[in-house]
């Protein structure tokens, strides 16, 4: 049996090692850092990792872990001097009560280091769970008087992206140049620093995509700043539901950016315009995060012609099996989903495209989005080489 998605610590995980200039510590068993920093390395930059362990022992189970996690603190500031630690208590050391925040205040005014500390045990929560308490408590490094300083230009920051999601950094390249020029991005969970996380109160507006809820009606209460939640954007009928948004909350107009969206890409896709006659009614299947499979599956089926057999949100998955059950006894073509689902892809014989989270079998060092003009022709691409590369496929494509 599969559960549907990863754990509490593993959520605060995708929010905390997003903190570029932080040091993210688990104070767990060493499971839980390999598990998690094996999907954190082909989206990240492996020559600076920012996350460490403290590797329970069986001796800290009996003895207390305690004494290790103050020895992770001490050489944490001895090899990073980081601005800021956050700590994820798992579920050993949840287990046993070590008492992580008085060893941090007592670290801190030793050192100047600050130390947040999440409980994150596995049990005690779901990735989704541990993803909105670790956003959540972001807030506490946020500057109120950060709202005095803003630009010429209104500023959005965009809520709900984890460290490791895929095609992050080129997906937040487009996203900021689907903004005109008439706002920029502010503050992106999974992509900031401590500094942009106090000038976060700047924003005019919150974006967020699916997860972030929490942080976003916190912001909305102390700061006073509006929050919509979207579907990821992508194709055309996400990057028109943003700017829907957009033009209501800001008062621009993105008419112009639209008509040259189609321009861009309509001159472009009609080269391949045969192939993409075959979409037209072809079955396929998406699992995924909830703003990832909605938005992806409004792409496919709107723009693309594809028939959505089966759509479901990752974490709202008890198992995994529950799901792939249906791919198996469908029609399915393709499967837009996770490295999870190769496996599933392999026994089916239908190409797997990934675009959620964990993606730990691709590595991405060119900026080629999924999300805008040149992200809809990078989807598109991948599809139809995917489908160029297998021979036999379910749905009509290849008989």
């Amino acid at each position: 049996m599969k559960a549907g998605y990863g754990c509490k610590l593993f959520g605060a995980q995708q929010v905390f090692t997003g903190v570029q200039d932080g040091v993210t510590l688990l104070h767990s068993v060493v499971g839980c850092n390999f598990g998690s920093m094996g999907y954190h390395f082909t989206a990240c930059d492996m020559s600076d990792v920012r996350q460490t362990c403290t590797v329970i022992s069986d001796s800290d189970i009996v003895f207390s872990g305690e004494a290790s996690f103050r020895l992770a603190l001490e050489n944490i500031r001895e090899l990073y001097n980081p601005k800021q630690i956050f700590a994820l208590q798992g579920c050993v050391s949840d287990m046993i009560q070590d008492d992580l925040a008085s060893e941090s205040r007592r670290f801190t005014p030793e050192t100047g280091i600050p130390v947040l500390v999440l409980e994150a045990a596995g049990y005690r929560g779901s990735f989704r769970q541990g993803y909105e308490a670790a956003a959540l408590a972001l807030l506490e490094l946020m500057d109120p008087e950060s709202r005095q300083e803003r630009g010429p230009l209104p500023t959005i920051n965009l809520l709900g992206l984890g460290t490791d999601d895929f095609r992050l950094e080129a997906d937040i390249q487009a996203m900021s140049r689907l903004l005109g020029g008439k706002a920029e991005l502010g503050c992106v969970l999974g992509r900031c620093t401590l500094e942009t996380l106090a000038q976060a109160p700047q924003a005019a507006l919150n974006l967020c995509f699916g997860r972030g809820v929490a942080l976003a009606k916190a912001m909305e209460k102390r700061f006073g700043i509006p929050y919509e939640v979207l579907d990821y954007p992508y194709g055309l009928t996400g990057a028109k539901r943003l700017w829907s948004v957009l033009e209501h909350r800001l008062g621009v107009d993105y008419s112009k950016e639209e008509a040259e969206f189609r321009g861009f890409t309509g001159e472009r896709l009609k080269r391949v315009y045969t192939y993409l006659e075959d979409f037209y009614g072809v079955p396929v299947s998406i699992l995924a995060e909830g703003s990832r499979a909605r938005g992806m599956a409004a792409f496919l089926g709107r723009e693309l012609g594809f028939r959505i057999e089966h759509m479901a949100p990752r974490e709202e998955q008890r198992e995994l099996e529950d799901f792939y059950d249906k791919v198996r006894w469908g029609d399915s073509a393709l499967l837009f989903a996770s490295s999870f689902e190769q496996e599933l892809g392999d026994e089916l014989e239908i190409p797997v495209i990934r675009m959620d989270y964990p993606v730990f079998d691709r590595v991405t060092l060119s900026c080629r989005p999924y999300v805008g003009a040149e992200g809809t022709l990078c989807m598109v691409e991948d599809i139809l080489n995917e489908i160029m590369h297998g021979r036999t496929m379910k749905g009509g494509l290849y008989q």
